[in-house]
């Protein structure tokens, strides 16, 4: 009898042993939300390398943790395939995050605070961020997500078309009437056919001009419309004047590939995609360019607008350390953010990354014919840049505000008295919501 019993407790011990170590090795699933290609709506076949790599070495430093995510959602997807994974309570531990979602999420209660992580991780600096990065993931005064990648937009320039005509590239703190005088210059009718066919500027909008004169839509603490207001009123004058160049001229984005136009703002991911093979095809083979900060308004400086994709940690993860230290992996590791220039179009959102000697290499490979970029005006660049944080309700604040506008540039009505009427159908708009 005791010889039964004793057998029965080994029995038991041994089950109780064998059932620890397979709790104990049982792998830990830290689940994460993609999508595939790329945030810019540019092609990019290489950009799940970054994710992928990232997983690997995470994996490697946590043995006992398998990094999942579902494959092959298409960025349009992604926001509806998300908020139904946080319907059915299966929200992933990390996830990515569209710019125009973060405040959406962060009002649901889709995101975690990560204001408490920052501040009480030894090896977490925010000081190594350029500070609009950091600040696109701050909404509703809290950090809702770190930013893994920015494109800011530039000013290209043709150089070849400058050159050939006399003029200079224009310094980094160039203003409207250096950028003006310019475009007067160039627009002009080479054949004499009586039709110009030539011309200054291409894509250049009341947005860029608004922000480079230090305004912008709607203040987003008071949660008003500021189109009431003189440095509003002189920006979109300044681009009614520059309108008033091509005398009736639709400039298309086609004359400017065939380098009949001198300038375009263009976001930095969107150039970087068009000199890689296939599909370049020889596109702006035939000159070269420069890029430069945005022209400066009398009261603004050389802001360019700049979009980050985000990330941040679900609300409902029971894995919020681990989590967190995914996130930095992603958003805060230097061996992720070069990669970024490799393996994608936009460009790191720490400081010392953007200035690294492969980072230059990468961007200068983009660089068409002989161009030469000096970039050396990046780091201010990036730290003046604006972020437009899209609060709730804002795509048809901005639909309407940028179809009278339109209007109002394509015509000869007084500015002021518009954009007051403006200003208080928005307030009305913005205190219905």
């Amino acid at each position: 009898m005791k010889k039964r019993l004793r057998t029965f407790l080994i029995a038991m011990l041994v089950c109780c042993l064998v059932g620890i170590f397979y709790y104990t090795q049982k792998p830990v699933v830290l689940t994460i939300g993609v999508f595939a290609g790329s945030n810019w709506n540019v092609p990019s076949p290489d950009s799940g390398k970054i994710i992928d790599s990232a997983i690997k070495r995470f994996e490697k430093t946590h043995p006992n943790v398998q990094v999942k995510y579902v494959s092959g959602i298409l960025k349009d997807d992604y926001s509806a395939w998300l908020s139904k994974e946080a319907l059915d309570g299966k929200l992933p531990d990390v996830f990515m995050v569209l710019s125009d979602d973060l405040s959406t999420y962060a009002k649901v209660g889709m995101l975690e605070s990560l204001d408490a992580y920052m501040q009480t991780d030894p090896d977490f600096n925010q000081s190594r961020y350029f500070s609009t990065t950091l600040n696109a993931g701050n909404i509703y005064d809290q950090q809702y997500a770190l930013p893994y990648e920015s494109s800011p937009t530039l000013m290209f320039v043709n150089k070849t078309l400058l050159e050939e005509n006399g003029i200079e590239i224009p310094n980094v703190n160039w203003t409207w009437d250096d950028f003006y005088a310019i475009c007067e210059k160039l627009t002009v009718d080479t054949d004499d056919d009586g039709e110009i066919d030539q011309f200054g500027e291409y894509g250049y909008t009341w947005e860029n001009a608004l922000s480079s004169n230090g305004q912008a839509l709607l203040d987003e603490k008071s949660m008003k419309s500021t189109l009431q207001n003189e440095d509003v009123y002189s920006a979109i004058e300044f681009v009614r004047k520059l309108n008033l160049l091509n005398r009736g001229q639709n400039v298309t984005s086609e004359m400017f590939d065939k380098g009949k136009v001198a300038f375009c703002p263009m976001m930095f991911s969107e150039y970087r995609t068009y000199k890689p093979y296939p599909w370049s095809v020889k596109k702006y083979s035939n000159f070269e360019w420069e890029c430069l900060p945005m022209p400066a308004g009398p009261s603004g400086y050389n802001a360019s607008q700049m979009d980050s994709l985000l990330c941040g940690i679900s609300k409902m993860s029971s894995k919020k350390k681990m989590a967190w230290e995914f996130l930095k992996l992603l958003c805060y590791d230097e061996t992720t953010q070069e990669s970024l220039f490799k393996y994608s179009q936009g460009v790191s959102v720490l400081k010392n990354v953007s200035t690294s000697k492969n980072v230059t290499k990468y961007i200068q490979e983009d660089a068409p014919l002989d161009s030469n970029y000096n970039l050396e005006f990046f780091d201010d660049m990036m730290e003046q840049a604006i972020t437009i944080k899209k609060l709730d309700g804002y795509d048809q604040l901005y639909s309407m505000a940028d179809s009278e506008i339109r209007r109002v540039i394509d015509t000869n009505e007084d500015i002021e008295p518009a954009m007051q009427n403006l200003n208080d159908e928005l307030n009305i708009l913005l205190e219905k919501q």
